[in-house]
């Protein structure tokens, strides 16, 4: 592994290992059905949160919103798009390392996300 690779894991472990749990679930999920986006009440069901969409909005995703981790368009007052930001250099390289070795996982994740489960199966 090069100099610089090596910095980048390091510094993608690091950043995710500052976030909460669901804040690293929802961005490992929306990695991996890059480049679609998905609703809130779709994300919420592929990631198996039992929360109500609101408490999502005012929390995990304001802060990833606001550290430009996460884009989210705002469609209509209920329905907003969420994906993860290809521009931001360690979202670019999570997305990198997806393409190149989680193949099967994006497989289950797109596949969860069409069939509106969670990616461990529950609904």
């Amino acid at each position: 592994m090069s100099k610089k690779r090596g910095k980048d894991t390091y510094d993608l472990i690091m950043s995710l290992l500052s976030l909460s749990e669901i804040q690293r679930r929802i961005l490992i999920s929306l990695a991996h059905i890059y480049p679609r986006a998905a609703s809130g009440k779709q994300l919420i069901t592929l990631i198996g949160y039992s929360g109500k969409a609101k408490s999502l909005y005012r929390g995990p995703l304001e802060r990833l919103e606001k550290e430009e981790l996460i884009l989210v368009d705002r469609l209509t007052p209920r329905l907003h798009s969420i994906r993860v930001n290809h521009l931001h250099p360690l979202i670019s390289y999570l997305i990198e390392l997806t393409e190149a070795h989680g193949k099967k996982t994006m497989e289950l994740y797109t596949e969860a996300l069409e069939e509106g489960t969670s990616v461990d199966g529950n609904e």
